[in-house]
């Protein structure tokens, strides 16, 4: 319901009791999963006031920050879009077995710069036809917008589990170009799976980094 946009943000959800009457569960069900909505941020659970649906900007943390860190290990590299392009494609790849097997992906795709230092390429492929408006909005719409805010109050779809993997891989002929390194240079493969509330498969997203002397912190800062 949240998903749905049924609950709207700062909607007060009906209490334990009633939602144990309301859903064919009981109510330690019911608690289990309050509490799980809770922890990711989805819900917030105030005493004695009840539990309300939480703004998107509060909906746990970014999906993914590349944050590279400054020489005094204090603050963070400025990042600035390039390149953005959002297409359809009939490419399959390791994205096709997790979102399934349709005829088009809706396909996002950002070259980054890292403070004048280097560049990063970024790509996420979507397979349910919903996100087709996605094809319809203009580049400045996606200037510093946060993917998750985008997900819940675009199509009512706020991303919630997460699946990551790291690898090393080598840099293809268009990579390459985009990040400006040679063809076949190693790099770092970073993928995250990203579900719905259901569980179900939201998007596939791959960022390859190149070498670099800077740290790296794949996470929101807890401010």
């Amino acid at each position: 319901m949240i998903e749905n946009s049924y609950w709207l943000p700062e909607s007060r959800i009906p209490s334990e009791k009633d939602l144990s009457n309301l859903l064919p569960v009981g109510l330690a069900t019911v608690q289990t999963a309050l509490r799980r909505l809770a922890s990711t941020g989805l819900i917030q659970r105030k005493r004695k006031a009840g539990s309300f649906v939480c703004e998107p900007a509060a909906i746990g943390r970014e999906l993914a920050y590349f944050l590279f860190l400054t020489d005094d290990g204090k603050a963070y590299l400025p990042n600035s879009d390039i390149e953005l392009n959002i297409f359809e494609t009939r490419e399959q790849g390791p994205w096709s077995d997790f979102l399934g097997h349709v005829p088009k992906y809706i396909c996002i795709e950002r070259t980054m710069d890292i403070g004048g230092e280097f560049r990063i390429f970024n790509k996420i492929f979507l397979g349910d036809a919903k996100f087709r408006p996605l094809l319809h909005f203009s580049k400045s719409e996606f200037t510093g917008l946060s993917f998750r805010i985008l997900f819940q109050d675009k199509f009512g779809a706020p991303p919630l589990g997460t699946d990551r993997s790291v690898q090393f891989t080598r840099m293809n002929p268009d990579v390459a170009k985009k990040l400006g390194r040679p063809v076949g240079n190693p790099a770092l493969q970073y993928e995250i799976r990203q579900f719905t509330v259901r569980q179900q498969p939201l998007f596939y997203m791959q960022t390859i980094i190149p070498e670099n002397n800077r740290t790296l912190r794949i996470s929101a800062p807890s401010t």
